[in-house]
């Protein structure tokens, strides 16, 4: 099964690779040509899975080497410091309030 899984999840991104519709019949394709068989509805399901979302940009997500946070830490860094504002007053805290805790901690 997890080789059944693996073969339909590599089928999916190389569909997605190939700007070839993800589909079931497409998936099960791509799994017998590499010699696994596929249950149609494990095929199936995973398609619903994906169904509407770009995988591409599934992957792209929180990876690669992408510049742009350097770019923003650099123009953070070129802003000149502003003076703290002395007519500010500090705020009075509020009073904490006794929370009942259900004796969890008597």
């Amino acid at each position: 099964m997890a080789q059944q899984s693996q073969a339909v999840a590599y089928a999916a991104l190389l569909l997605a690779g190939s700007n070839t519709p993800l589909t079931a019949d497409n998936v099960e394709k791509l799994t017998k040509k590499a010699g696994v068989n596929v249950p149609t509805q494990l095929a199936a399901a995973f398609v619903k899975a994906f169904e509407g979302k770009d995988i591409m940009s599934l992957l792209s997500v929180g990876g690669g080497s992408s510049s742009a946070p350097a770019a923003q830490t650099t123009q953070v860094a070129a802003k000149p410091a502003e003076a703290p504002k002395a007519a500010e007053k500090p705020k009075d805290p509020e009073p904490e309030e006794d929370v009942d805790m259900g004796g969890l901690f008597d």
